[in-house]
C-alpha cells in the first residue's frame, strides 16, 4: 500500500515536472535556425571576411545539428507511445523528400552538366547518389542523413546500448571533422586516405559521419528528460559557455581553412546545450508557433529557388548587387512563397504521390470552383 502510494506520487511529480517542458520554445528557435539556413546559403553578407565567417560558418552552422536533435528528441518521443512511430515517420518524411527532389532535379542536373563532366550513361548514377547520398540539391543532403541517423541509432542502442553508440558516433564525427581540420592533418598516409575518400564520396557531411551523433544526442535527452529538467537552472550558463568555447573554435578554424567547415567539434555541446535551454522557453500565447514551424519547413524547401531568383535578379538589374539587398529580397519571397504554399495546403485538399507524381489536386473541389 505505501509502495503503490509513493509509487503514485511519484509519477505525479515526474508528470509535473514534465509539464515544465513546453515545444514552444524548440520551435521558436527552429524557426530562427531556418532564417539562418537562408542567411548561410546566401552571398557574403559581411565586408569583413573574419566577421562574415564567424557569422555564417559559426553561428549559422548551428541549425541543422538543431535540427537533427530537435526531430530524433520527438522520434523518440514518438517510439515511447507507439512500436511503430518510426516507420511511419520515416514514410511520411521520404513522401516529403521525394516530392521535393522532383522539384529540383532538373536544377540539380543542371548544376551537374556546369561543375561536372558526366557522359548521359553516368547520369542514372548521379540520380541515385542525389536521392540516397547528397541530395538532388544540395540543402536536401540532411533528409537522407536524417533518416540514415535515425534508423542507425535505434537499431544500435537495441544492440550495444549507449556507451557503445557515442563512442562509434564520436569516432565517425572524428573522421568527418577532417574535411575542417584537413590543414592540420600532419600524417602523409592520412591524408592520402582522406583525399581517395574525398574523391569518391564528395564529402563526409552525410548520415554516418555528420548526422549520427546528433540523432543520438536527440535520443539520449529523451531518455534522460528528467536530469534536464534537475539541470534547468545551469542551462543559461551552459549556452552562453559552450557557445564561447564555438566562436574559439571558429577562429582557430578561420586561421587553417580547410576543405570545408562542416564539421566543428564544440557544435555537439553547445547545440545540446540549446537544445535543452530552448524546452523551458516560456514563448506569448500571442506568438503561433505552429504557424512558425510550418513556415520554418517552408523556408527550408523553398529558400533555394528564391536565391536563384534573386541571383537572376542580380544579372538583370546593377543595384541588387549590394549582399544585403539581396539578402533581404531573398528572405521575403521566400516567406511569401512560402506563406502561398501554406495557404493552399489549407484550402486545396493534396497529397503525395509517387516519382512519377508531383502533386494531385481534387477534381471534384476544382469543380466547384468553376
Amino acid at each position: 500500500m505505501v509502495g503503490s502510494y509513493w509509487g503514485g506520487v511519484k509519477k505525479i511529480k515526474r508528470a509535473a515536472k514534465e509539464k515544465q517542458m513546453d515545444s514552444k520554445g524548440i520551435d521558436l528557435v527552429k524557426y530562427i535556425a531556418a532564417i539562418l539556413v537562408i542567411c548561410f546559403h546566401c552571398e557574403s553578407i559581411f565586408q569583413d571576411p573574419a566577421i562574415n565567417h564567424l557569422f555564417k560558418n559559426v553561428l549559422c552552422r548551428f541549425a541543422v545539428p538543431y535540427f537533427l536533435i530537435s526531430t530524433s528528441y520527438f522520434v523518440r518521443r514518438g517510439q515511447s507511445q507507439s512500436s511503430d512511430y518510426t516507420k511511419q515517420y520515416i514514410k511520411s518524411l521520404a513522401k516529403s523528400y521525394f516530392f521535393w527532389s522532383l522539384i529540383y532535379l532538373p536544377i540539380g542536373f543542371m548544376w551537374i552538366q556546369q561543375n561536372y563532366s558526366l557522359t548521359p550513361t553516368l547520369y542514372p548514377v548521379a540520380l541515385v547518389a542525389g536521392l540516397f547520398y547528397t541530395g538532388t540539391y544540395y540543402h536536401l543532403w540532411y533528409i537522407p542523413a536524417a533518416i540514415f541517423g535515425i534508423i542507425c541509432v535505434q537499431w544500435l542502442l537495441k544492440q550495444a546500448g549507449y556507451i557503445a553508440l557515442f563512442s562509434l558516433a564520436t569516432l565517425m564525427y572524428g573522421f568527418g571533422t577532417l574535411e575542417t581540420y584537413y590543414a592540420y592533418i600532419g600524417n602523409d598516409q592520412l591524408k592520402v586516405f582522406f583525399d581517395q575518400y574525398m574523391g569518391l564520396f564528395i564529402t563526409t557531411r552525410n548520415g554516418l559521419f555528420f548526422a549520427l551523433i546528433f540523432v543520438a544526442m536527440g535520443f539520449f535527452l529523451w531518455d534522460h528528460r528528467e536530469k534536464i529538467i534537475s539541470s534547468q537552472k545551469y542551462m543559461g550558463v551552459l549556452v552562453v559557455f559552450t557557445g564561447l568555447l564555438l566562436i574559439g573554435e571558429g577562429i582557430i578554424v578561420y586561421s587553417n581553412v580547410g576543405i570545408d567547415k562542416n564539421f566543428m567539434w564544440m557544435l555537439i555541446p553547445f547545440t545540446s546545450c540549446l537544445f535543452c535551454w530552448s524546452l523551458f522557453v516560456n514563448v506569448e500565447e500571442k506568438i503561433d508557433v505552429k504557424r512558425l514551424r510550418d513556415l520554418g519547413k517552408y523556408y527550408f524547401f523553398i529558400h533555394p529557388l528564391c536565391i536563384l531568383w534573386t541571383a537572376n535578379l542580380v544579372n538583370s538589374y546593377d543595384f541588387f548587387a549590394n549582399s544585403w539587398l539581396q539578402l533581404i529580397v531573398t528572405l521575403i519571397a521566400t516567406h511569401l512563397l512560402s506563406s502561398l504554399v501554406i495557404t493552399l495546403t489549407q484550402q486545396l485538399p493534396y497529397y503525395y504521390f509517387d516519382l512519377q507524381l508531383t502533386l494531385q489536386v481534387n477534381r471534384g473541389y476544382l469543380q466547384k470552383l468553376i
